[in-house]
């Protein structure tokens, strides 16, 4: 037999990104304490709005599952005697397990017969073991912040003020700190506040459809999507995708009413991404453009109840808008007085980090290590590049960016593009803050990606260089994702250049005003950029033994490192592969560490060491070439070719020689071949089996 179960954690309103991690967190938790338990279920579904947390799990088992454990002790022989009779050896592992001795079983194992302690677990009804899971699953559940109210020590997103609970039409009674579980549940704050009597799962899903609650987070999105589209559609226009905007008003409402509104066509002047960022950032209401994607004045927004006049409604959010557009008029036309040379210059005033500086200064290191890098990949971008370091921060101490934080570097592009500046200056003054997060796109122009590469390189350089690194659980200041966004960068640019050549000119940039050894600060920001390209690779799918092979002395160009991979991925799919990495292995694995030699033909006593010198010296010819040219791929179908010459060496000679100048040759020899291999990958990482 079994029953639903049911429940619903009522609160005041919790902040809507809280949401959607709960969700998985309490289906996830109900499973595992379930099955600790031996109670089967069903299905788990879980919905959330911002009053309510609501669990519901079919057909769960009015009992839990008996059990039967059998614990293996010591081997026959060792626990009784010759006579039979127990010893010291059963005796403790009897009194460990909690039986007497002549409770013991004898089993056959495929190991022979052992001595065993079966214990059975009598099944216990669901209804008496809920009770004690409930309270833990609720404060089991992690918020980013967590509160206490009144005289509690009771911790949860929001304060908690009715727990409904039922399994099958019977009540699971729990106390959480006072606030005890029953069957009343709470409605729409103002169109159904309640409070509703629920019978069971069932009655459960009806009431709270009567008490205006939508409550399934999906289909609260569905009617968000398809009443916004129908609302910007009946003025002509259509939406502007927002799809985090979406998700946020999706777990702000309880019942979404769709209304729009408009605003005077004379805030049209102002730079689309204010408007749009006015409307969505802070009043969360979408913008609605025509076929062309030029702005209308209109904008929708999501309304959690049903008015009796709701042209009222609109009216008041676009007094709300109105009053923030009229801010952003002001911002604009105030921040466009002032030059943003002159507002750069107010960044000498603005703490970047306590010891790392201003933002001026911050602004100087990442402008000259810019030109540092742009020297060496794109030196007919020198003008452009300094000029978009230089003015890149200045409207960060603008009006508009104090309001608006999302908007720097856009307002950076449309001031300079009001001060005269190139088109290109002003897109690569927007374009340094890309990548924003992993998988966005990179900067387009050189000044924004050389620009973007040296900011980043900066703070990351110089945090190690104060000895802040990222943990397991702190990275403050997104040195991981800085990291990131620096090799995407000049991987999406095809930029050779040496990551390790960057951040010494970094950390020398930064003199004076770090405290950690430049070469200890090196080291370690050598590993971190390794491991970021590790994780990049492998998250893209590559083989983790290819990557450990490329990345262990090949990692520091993130362009020839990402053409080594790609190569040896695709020549890891040869039929023949296995073979050819036990043959490369094996000539690696034999040089003893620290061996220095050169061959010397004259001395090779068979012909197979000969074939062999000879082999390696003809591959390195044709090689060298094609590494120079990262042709890694045809370089790879090179060096397969001394496999054969290699299997002879090893079936014709004795390479550990009794006589050390025969055996020191042969050790030359493969260390020759060895450096062939060296050049393209450290073939021992390759896991082969």
């Amino acid at each position: 037999m079994t029953r639903d179960l049911l429940l619903e954690i009522g609160t005041e309103e919790i902040p809507a990104s809280y949401l959607p991690p709960a969700l998985k967190q309490i289906q996830n938790l109900a499973a595992r304490e379930l099955g600790a338990q031996r109670i089967s279920f069903g299905k788990t579904s879980a919905y959330a709005t911002p009053r309510r947390i609501v669990l519901y799990i079919t057909k769960v088992a009015e009992a839990q599952e008996a059990s039967v454990k059998e614990v293996h002790g010591p081997a026959r022989a060792v626990a009784f005697d010759e006579k039979g009779k127990p010893t010291r050896a059963a005796e403790g592992f009897a009194r460990g397990q909690g039986i007497g001795v002549d409770d013991l079983k004898i089993v056959n194992t495929p190991k022979g017969e052992y001595v065993a302690a079966v214990r059975e677990e009598a099944s216990r009804a669901t209804a008496e073991i809920l009770p004690s899971i409930m309270p833990g699953l609720i404060t089991s559940l992690h918020f980013p912040k967590m509160q206490r109210w009144g005289y509690m020590n009771l911790r949860f997103a929001r304060p908690i003020r009715w727990l409904l609970c039922l399994f099958g039409s019977d009540v699971v009674p729990f106390d959480l700190e006072g606030i005890k579980s029953g069957r009343m549940m709470t409605g729409h704050r103002f169109m159904a506040p309640g409070p509703f009597e629920i019978k069971d799962a069932r009655d459960y899903f009806r009431q709270v459809k009567k008490a205006r609650v939508v409550l399934d987070q999906e289909a609260r999105r569905k009617i968000i999507r398809e009443g916004i589209i129908q609302a910007a559609a009946e003025v002509g226009g259509k939406p502007i995708e927002n799809e985090n905007l979406v998700e946020e008003v999706t777990y702000l409402v309880e019942y979404p009413v769709i209304l729009r509104g408009t605003y005077e066509k004379k805030y049209l002047t102002l730079p689309w991404e204010v408007l749009i960022t006015s409307m969505s950032s802070h009043q969360r209401y979408f913008s609605v453009t025509n076929k062309s994607g030029k702005l209308l004045p209109y904008f929708i927004t999501v309304s959690n109840n049903v008015a009796r006049d709701n042209n009222l409604v609109a009216q008041g959010n676009e007094r709300v808008l109105r009053a923030r557009l009229e801010d952003g008029m002001f911002f604009f036309a105030e921040d466009s007085k002032i030059p943003l040379m002159t507002r750069v210059e107010e960044l000498k005033d603005v703490v970047f980090q306590e010891k790392l500086g201003t933002s001026y200064e911050k602004m100087e290191r990442f402008r000259a290590l810019a030109r540092f890098l742009v020297r060496r990949v794109e030196p007919d971008s020198l003008d452009e590049v300094k000029k978009v370091a230089t003015l890149c921060k200045g409207d960060l101490v603008t009006q508009m960016v104090g309001e608006f934080a999302d908007l720097q570097g856009v307002m950076g592009k449309e001031y300079a593009l009001l001060e005269g500046e190139s088109e290109v200056v002003a897109r690569g003054i927007s374009e340094h803050y890309y990548p924003k997060f992993s998988g966005d796109r990179t900067p387009d122009t050189v000044g924004g990606a050389a620009v973007s590469l040296a900011d980043r390189m900066d703070t990351v350089c110089g945090c190690f260089g104060i000895g802040i690194t990222p943990t397991g659980t702190a990275d403050p200041y997104g040195l991981r994702r800085h990291a990131l966004a620096i090799i995407a960068i000049l991987i999406d640019r095809g930029w050779r250049i040496s990551m390790v050549d960057l951040m010494k000119e970094s950390l020398k940039l930064l003199k004076g005003k770090i405290d950690v050894p430049p070469k200890e600060a090196l080291a370690e920001l050598s590993d971190f950029f390794r491991g970021r390209l590790q994780n990049q690779f492998t998250g893209r799918g590559f083989r983790y033994d290819l990557v450990q092979a490329v990345l262990e002395d090949h990692w520091t160009d993130p362009v020839d490192a990402a053409a080594r991979l790609d190569a040896l991925a695709k020549f890891s799919e040869k039929a023949d592969f296995a073979d050819l990495m036990l043959s490369f292995k094996r000539v690696m694995n034999i040089i003893p560490e620290g061996f220095r030699g050169k061959p010397d033909k004259r001395k090779a006593k068979q012909q197979v060491e000969k074939d062999l010198l000879d082999a390696a010296r003809d591959v390195s010819k044709d090689a060298a070439k094609l590494l120079e040219a990262g042709k890694y791929s045809q370089a790879l179908n090179r060096l397969a070719r001394l496999k054969k010459p290699v299997d002879a060496f090893f079936d014709g000679v004795m390479v550990m020689d009794k006589d050390k100048a025969v055996q020191k040759n042969r050790l030359a020899i493969l260390q020759e071949v060895s450096s062939l291999f060296a050049q393209v990958a450290d073939f021992r990482k390759v896991v082969t089996e």
